[in-house]
């Protein structure tokens, strides 16, 4: 017979605490109450940490929209064995250097789940494409909407004041299937939770998600650490000797690090673009994207037409990257927020790399002290018309945010647009459109005479910032 009291890590709440024995079981496993998060449990099929069983009951009227996925089922495996987290006892844990962040990620136990989740198939796919629907499971979801972030239910009940399956069904609504609105209320929220046990949970979904993710020291130095972070790439292997050659001069003390992230897809648009391609193979390659672009984002992303638009994006490296950008940009964020380093970053990023620092700088936005003092935008795959999210990614900036453009950037011209079905600009081929004393917009069309030579003639670029 189990004992009254069970002291272990709880998986909805993933925290260490007492479990209080409300139901006792011959054949089955007997059901706790977490004395933290009030929601009942049982205990895991391999270890003594507890999994999920079902929320506490709650007197408020169900949101009714993904009633249909809510978690209400139990569970077999802890979050440990389900591979939802690496390790209970890491997720709020702090770095002494950017470089130690694989601790984070250390498995405590076998993710026996693995299997199970990769045959689900259509998830998996959803997941690249979609991360807020894939992270807002129980305790996920259910942890943003504590925030007090998404505001109010349909009911116009405050989702922080829900409980249990309420809140995770109304977090989720909250949240929207995927589309932008929703995707930033998503970045904000995930941005609060930077740093603690809530962003631990959401990084160790991101980290198995984004393929090749690797944060390496370059060089040790003092002052303000340089972090680079690639786009497009020319060669299959990422390394940051093209950054190093051409900052060396303007930066000769400072740390170095450098951020990989999905090489393969990077490289297999770089290619196309870089040195020696021919016109027709980039041709045959954007007439692809635009025909499955444009039929996806004629759509509207509605609950009925989602999955559907989604579908119809996998497999396409451009939309897949997009996505990605987003996914690390979180990750690193998180990681950044985590991480004991008094001189701060200056944050450098190409092409989609300067997309992933956009959405680092939009989560970090939410920390009252952020660690970011400038930013260098290099032919950036990201919306500069978006007034709203450069407000927000503004103010992770304590120095400048410098952005570097072209109009002669052709791959940004075509591919960016084309792709994204006319409904976007990038900041590569023009203004930020926010004012703001932080901004510097710089125009580098004398300088730069494609997308691929930004970093070999950044030194050129550093030598005009003011």
């Amino acid at each position: 017979m189990s004992s009254e009291y069970e002291y272990q890590w709880c998986s909805w709440c993933n925290k260490k605490t007492t479990h209080k024995s409300v139901d006792q079981h011959y054949l089955t496993r007997d059901e706790y109450k977490c004395s933290s998060c009030g929601n009942y449990s049982v205990q895991c099929r391999y270890c003594k940490n507890m999994a999920t069983f079902k929320p506490k009951p709650s007197n408020k009227k169900d949101n009714g929209f993904i009633s249909s996925i809510r978690e209400n089922w139990a569970s077999e495996l802890c979050s440990e064995h389900d591979g939802t987290i690496a390790n209970f006892e890491k997720l709020n844990y702090k770095l002494n250097d950017l470089e130690n962040y694989k601790i984070i990620f250390e498995r405590n136990k076998w993710n026996l789940a693995k299997g199970g989740k990769i045959a689900g198939g259509m998830l998996a796919g959803v997941a690249v494409f979609c991360p807020v629907t894939y992270l807002a499971a129980p305790g996920i979801a259910s942890a943003l909407g504590a925030t007090g972030l998404l505001g109010a239910a349909s009911t116009g009940t405050m989702i922080s004041t829900l409980s249990g399956a309420t809140l995770t069904s109304a977090s989720l609504f909250a949240l929207g299937p995927g589309g932008v609105a929703g995707g930033m209320i998503f970045v904000s929220a995930a941005g609060a939770a930077l740093g603690g046990v809530q962003g631990a949970t959401i990084s160790n979904n991101y980290f198995g998600a984004v393929k090749d993710f690797k944060v390496t020291r370059v060089k040790h130095g003092v002052g303000p650490s340089l972090i680079f972070i690639n786009g497009f790439l020319s060669q299959k292997n990422q390394d940051s000797t093209d950054w190093v050659r051409s900052v060396s001069k303007k930066y000769p003390s400072n740390p170095y690090y450098y951020v990989n992230w999905e090489s393969s897809s990077l490289y297999s648009m770089g290619s196309l673009i870089g040195k020696g391609t021919g016109e027709i193979a980039f041709q045959k390659y954007l007439t692809k994207l635009m025909t499955r672009g444009s039929k996806a984002f004629a759509k509207k992303l509605n609950p009925l037409n989602w999955v559907q638009t989604i579908s119809e994006l996998i497999g396409n490296p451009w939309h897949s990257s997009m996505a990605k950008a987003s996914m690390t940009g979180i990750l690193l964020a998180d990681l950044i927020a985590r991480t004991n380093n008094p001189n701060g970053y200056i944050l450098m990023g190409h092409s989609l790399g300067a997309r992933v620092i956009y959405y680092l700088l939009c989560a970090l936005s939410t920390k009252t002290h952020s660690p970011i003092k400038d930013v260098f935008l290099l032919g950036g795959a990201v919306d500069r018309k978006d007034k709203e999210g450069w407000k927000n990614a503004i103010k992770a900036v304590n120095g400048k945010l410098i952005n570097c453009y072209s109009y002669n950037d052709s791959t940004l011209k075509f591919l960016y647009k084309g792709a994204n079905a006319l409904a976007s600009d990038p900041v590569g081929r023009g203004n930020i459109d926010f004012e703001s004393n932080k901004v510097q917009n710089m125009d580098v069309t004398s300088i730069i005479g494609g997308h691929m030579e930004y970093k070999d003639k950044f030194d050129k670029i550093l030598e005009k910032v003011r």
